[in-house]
């Protein structure tokens, strides 16, 4: 199939990239700068400091105050944001055509030259506080937090991503600036833009100011490594517990991504999937449960995440573990592979029709792959996956040493709990 738009790729001299969808019938642009930089890069120390800079980078550039900046856009009826994750910060926005020269030259110079006002570093601090106590206050939220950090132990991919009150509490200016210009190297940012624009004048406005960044020396990085068992973290208050069943898997490029893509998707990816049927729909002992194959350029982690009443916990983890035996040991049927897959086809063939989502995909594929890949190749991809090849994964995977078990609440919920009965099936 046609991606429906034609992809150019351009490394600058200073090794900044730049990705170019060029899709004329569409009324916009959509364009972003990504760091291939987020929590994994900090010490513990810093632990928050890249989800702070996120914010701060709003605050002013020496020709701008932080009003000036979201008038602009307000005006230009756009759309400016921001996120920060574990290995990516990414800065965005949306914009009509005429409005892309102007957008692209403020969030440049938002980029190249942030001012970090000491007076705004304290006011967003006190926000950034307030967003760690709401996490903490969420279960499901702090629940993937706890989980990671049981994970990947001692190593920066489990810490997370806003921090902690203490590490946000003591971070300084100057920590905040020598941060920021050891992440603002041009090897380690890719610029991509999709809409009704041109290789061309994307670069008439990346050039005079990103293309001036100077290259710095890569910093080294450890990989992770998953450490599997049972852990679980006391909560009697909770309503529910949160449980998460996960195993050590490949990373996002991995040869086997697709085959694990389609996996998580049959189990717990659909109404009609493997675990919400059996779990939700046969014996209503949850709301929702979820299956994912969450990737990291050297690691990764397949999970099963669900909530129930501390009075289920047990018979939920029970069962859970049940299917995934079942789908390794037992296989899958004709039906099942049909409508995981389908159901993933239409969503990368829909998601075509959204320009952020394109963008978006531009750059996965250089913060992955280092390369631009076509939908086509996606497509392929999981068209071709098998059966058998599904069920060989799974029976890989679903082993008892290979198994992290996390549980948020009440030690009810590991009652009789046996990780053996993923080695024989059921």
């Amino acid at each position: 199939m046609s991606d429906g738009g034609r992809v150019q790729r351009k490394v600058l001299s200073n090794g900044l990239t730049v990705a170019v969808e060029r899709l004329p019938h569409f009324p916009s642009v959509t364009a972003g700068v990504w760091v291939k930089r987020g929590s994994r890069q900090e010490t513990a120390q810093l632990n928050g400091v890249s989800h702070f800079i996120e914010h701060l980078v709003f605050k002013g550039t020496p020709t701008r105050t932080y009003g000036e900046i979201y008038k602009t856009f307000d005006r230009m009826g756009g759309v400016l944001d921001a996120f920060t994750s574990r290995e990516i910060m990414g800065f965005y926005f949306r914009v009509q055509k005429a409005h892309f020269p102007e957008a692209f030259e403020v969030l440049s110079d938002m980029l190249a030259h942030p001012t970090f006002p000491p007076e705004e570093l304290e006011r967003e601090r006190g926000v950034i506080l307030e967003e760690i106590r709401m996490v903490n206050d969420s279960p499901s939220d702090l629940m993937g937090d706890l989980f990671l950090a049981r994970a990947f132990p001692k190593h920066p991919l489990g810490k997370p991503i806003q921090g902690t009150e203490e590490s946000v509490s003591r971070v300084t200016r100057e920590q905040v600036q020598r941060h920021y210009a050891s992440m603002m190297r041009p090897e380690n940012l890719v610029v991509t833009a999709t809409g009704d624009t041109t290789m061309g004048e994307v670069l008439a406005q990346v050039e005079p100011t990103l293309g001036g960044l100077k290259p710095g020396k890569p910093a080294a990085e450890r990989s992770p490594r998953f450490k599997p068992g049972v852990e679980l973290f006391q909560k009697e208050h909770l309503e529910q517990a949160q449980i998460i069943v996960s195993f050590s898997a490949e990373s996002a490029a991995g040869p086997h991504r697709y085959v694990l893509l389609v996996l998580a998707n049959l189990l717990g990816g659909t109404m009609s999937s493997r675990l919400f049927t059996e779990i939700r729909e046969k014996r209503g002992l949850v709301y929702s449960i979820s299956a994912e194959h969450a990737g990291y350029k050297d690691a990764g982690i397949f999970g099963v995440q669900a909530a129930a009443s501390h009075a289920t916990a047990a018979r939920t983890l029970k069962e859970t573990l049940k299917v995934l035996a079942d789908v390794a040991h037992q296989g899958v049927t004709a039906e099942e592979m049909e409508i995981a897959k389908d159901n993933l086809l239409g969503g990368v063939i829909l998601s075509m029709e959204s320009a952020s989502s394109r963008m978006g995909r531009l750059a996965r594929n250089e913060l992955f792959f280092g390369e631009q890949r076509s939908v086509k190749e996606s497509v392929d991809g999981i068209k071709k996956v098998t059966a058998k090849a599904m069920v060989a994964q799974a029976r890989e995977l679903f082993r008892s040493e290979n198994a992290l078990v996390t549980i948020m609440g009440r030690e009810s919920a590991l009652k009789n709990l046996d990780l053996t009965v993923l080695d024989g099936g059921v």
